[in-house]
């Protein structure tokens, strides 16, 4: 005998109609629900299945499970009606204005399917002008999904709500749960710390003084006080008008105490100093570019870089039809390397050429070079230049540029990197333009400079890179005046930690003069500097002291940037020969280390630009618009000048 299964997709919906047919007649009604005076009546039978709540209360052995009529005091009638309509439909009709009162009678009645869908619908109806409001719903019904989706709105528009008003945003009616989470997101970006302290005081003076100290300890342990200014970090310890509990006391001491120790303020990373929502970025500094393209400001979008024709081959690209008039630059420019986009950032405090830069504890520090010496109102490149010892540093945090105790000795076209505690320079040019062979160690913990021992022999034009476990190399350059004299070095020296005299290891394949050297994997890469008529690329390996020919670059390139990130080392702009003439070559090339390939990613230099020196440093995102240190509204100002005021005042405001 053949057995047959069969399923009809219709008999539910058929169900549910028949249903609503008998509650529409009255036809078989056994219960009556009451709320707000109106009266529903319905079956307990549909009720029992579609409501946890009532299948335990028919269930039961009370007097209400047999009453006729059960009185409700916690759903309204309005979210009563909608959630009848939808166990009677299965559709649930929603709104921003309703969409409470669905959810209140859901969630006491333990319908989870209606939860549900209320949980969706506030999450597709997201928007600044609504997160906050959602965040509190779904926090006082327990919708996870939902809270989370709606702190995420908060965090990704905070700095629009801030411009709306902590008031009108809803961000003052915040639960406090959220506000926590809020206030702790790592990626809030586009908004100062400051503008979060502020907030969060604002907060807590409208919470009742019976919770405020709580909340206290809860939402200001989320600020990070390091990215506060000192003032105001004052102002909140000593005039806040609210009791702080003493962890965040302490905290705020902390980062007084880091405030007021400057030189050691690479050393003393964590959590409270650290930025935001941090993107990595390339920094080009200084050297010489082109005069004909000077501009204020350079933006390039990256939906420009993605429509515009792919940047053509090295050996394709286009002569330079004029001779370029060169002038010293101060600009800062940083490259966002994965959307292709150039953005001015800062000014380096002089003109520099030949200069050194390094990178440590999120700092940029600018070295030496050449400066001009006659009228500063003149940047030519042909004016006359002088050496100089000066050191700078610059904080992306607050935008800020600190002048740090000058090297002993004036130093151009040199090596700098950083070893531990310290920064240590090499060699380069001095005043008089004669090779040095000193070195020299700034240790951060001191703030001083040290003599660190000399190398063999004076060099200048070398590079140098930090290999594992704190080795240095020194590679090439000159021991001559000048960029004539002597010819190009193939040496190479190496200074193991703790140890003062420096070990000659196997020569390059090529003298090389104006390269880089670069550490990956391990091993150390040479790159080609100027006059190298093969481009050839070597890796040294320090476990064998042997050197491995690589991959030429199909083109020469020297007085470029170079900078290396997750692996990937870049060349930017510079110059190469043409013709028995040195022309700007704009393009930036990348080398893949596990294919030994190099490739044109695609995007080209804002301007001519040769003698630049490369870092990569951690930027808040759209901290190259949004500075900290200046008032953070002040894209804003010629748009919108009462808005730039009123937030002005509403953050003093809840400072004082």
């Amino acid at each position: 005998m053949s057995y047959f299964l069969s399923y009809c997709k219709a008999h539910g919906s058929s169900l549910l109609t028949g249903y609503q047919a008998l509650r529409t007649e009255g036809f078989l009604c056994d219960v009556t629900l009451e709320a707000e005076g109106s009266e529903f009546p319905a079956h307990r039978s549909l009720l029992a299945c579609s409501s946890d709540y009532f299948r335990a209360l028919f269930k039961s052995h009370t007097q209400e499970s047999r009453a006729h009529v059960i009185h409700l005091h916690v759903p309204s009638a309005t979210g009563l009606q909608r959630l009848l309509d939808f166990i009677y439909t299965a559709w649930l009709p929603l709104s921003m204005d309703t969409v409470e009162d669905t959810l209140e009678a859901a969630s006491y009645l333990q319908v989870t399917e209606a939860l549900g869908l209320c949980g969706h619908y506030l999450e597709r109806q997201l928007a600044p002008e609504n997160c906050c409001f959602t965040a509190n719903v779904a926090a006082r019904f327990g919708l996870a999904r939902t809270l989370g989706a709606a702190e995420r709105c908060i965090v990704r528009h905070m700095r629009e709500l801030l411009l709306m008003g902590a008031g009108p945003s809803g961000l003052l009616e915040l639960n406090p749960v959220s506000m926590k989470v809020v206030l702790g997101a790592p990626d809030v970006a586009r908004v100062a710390e400051m503008r979060l302290l502020g907030l969060a005081l604002a907060w807590l003076r409208q919470e009742p003084a019976t919770q405020r100290l709580a909340h206290s300890s809860t939402l200001l342990g989320c600020i990070r006080f390091g990215l506060v200014p000192t003032g105001v970090l004052r102002r909140v310890y000593s005039g806040s008008g609210l009791t702080l509990p003493t962890r965040i006391k302490g905290l705020i001491i902390q980062a007084l105490n880091y405030h007021t120790a400057p030189s050691r303020q690479p050393l003393l990373q964590g959590e409270q100093t650290s930025i935001r929502s941090p993107q990595t970025r390339i920094l080009l500094a200084g050297g010489l570019r082109a005069r004909e393209t000077v501009t204020e400001e350079i933006v390039v979008l990256p939906e420009v870089v993605r429509n515009r024709r792919p940047a053509p081959e090295p050996e394709e690209e286009e002569e330079e039809e004029m001779e370029k008039e060169w002038e010293l630059t101060q600009d800062v420019v940083s490259f966002d390397v994965y959307n292709h986009s150039w953005r001015s950032l800062t000014r380096l405090p002089a003109p520099l050429l030949g200069h050194s830069v390094c990178t440590t504890g999120n700092f940029l520090f600018v070295l030496g070079g050449e400066s001009l010496s006659g009228s500063p109102s003149s940047s030519l490149a042909g004016g006359p230049r002088s050496v100089t010892a000066l050191v700078h540093r610059y904080d992306p945090r607050f935008h800020t540029w600190t002048e740090v105790p000058a090297m002993r000795e004036a130093r151009a076209y040199f090596w700098c990197g950083v070893v531990g505690d310290s920064l240590l320079a090499v060699g380069g040019l001095g005043s008089c333009g004669e090779a040095l062979a000193s070195v020299e160690m700034y240790d951060l913990r001191r703030d001083r400079w040290m003599a660190a021992g000399e190398l063999p022999r004076p060099l200048h034009g070398h590079a140098g890179a930090v290999g594992d476990h704190g080795v240095v190399y020194i590679s090439g350059g000159k021991a001559g005046r000048g960029e004539g004299g002597t010819s190009s070095l193939r040496d190479m020296y190496s200074l193991s930690p703790g140890e003062r005299a420096w070990s000659k290891r196997a020569p390059m394949g090529t003298a090389r003069y104006g390269h880089y050297l670069a550490v990956l994997r391990g091993a150390v890469f040479a790159f080609l500097g100027r006059y190298e008529p093969f481009s050839e690329i070597e890796r040294y390996d320090p476990s064998t002291d042997q050197w491995t020919r690589l991959r030429s670059l199909p083109y020469d390139r020297f007085c470029y940037g170079l900078a290396v990130v997750e692996e990937t080392v870049l060349l930017l702009g510079g110059l190469k020969w043409r013709d028995s003439r040195q022309v700007p070559t704009r393009n930036v090339v990348g080398y893949d280390l596990d294919l030994d390939r190099w490739e044109d990613i695609g995007c080209v230099l804002p301007w001519a630009w040769s003698g630049l020196r490369c870092a990569v440093l951690q930027l808040a995102e759209g901290g190259e618009e949004t500075r900290e240190g200046e008032p953070e509204e002040a894209l804003d100002l010629q748009r919108s000048p009462l808005t730039f005021v009123i937030i002005v005042l509403y953050c003093n405001f809840y400072l004082r």
